[in-house]
């Protein structure tokens, strides 16, 4: 099989994250310099998986539903 055939993530700037999650670049920032946003440093620009992005999404939303079921 052909390299190119082979389906590759899409790949997202910060400020596409940003966009996309509806914050600002910063929080997009911090989120990925604690680790707990899946990114790649290349060279001086940090890039993120699209699907990184989603799952980090839903185990965030999951996590506040059930912290607003507590209280």
């Amino acid at each position: 099989m052909d390299i190119r055939e082979i389906p590759h993530p899409r790949v997202l700037t910060e400020k596409e994250v940003a966009e996309r999650l509806r914050v600002h670049r910063s929080t997009v920032s911090r989120y990925a310099k604690s680790g707990q946003l899946k990114s790649y440093l290349l060279g001086n620009r940090r890039l993120f998986k699209e699907s990184d992005v989603w799952t980090f999404f839903d185990n965030l939303a999951a996590q506040n539903c059930v912290e607003s079921e507590e209280k």
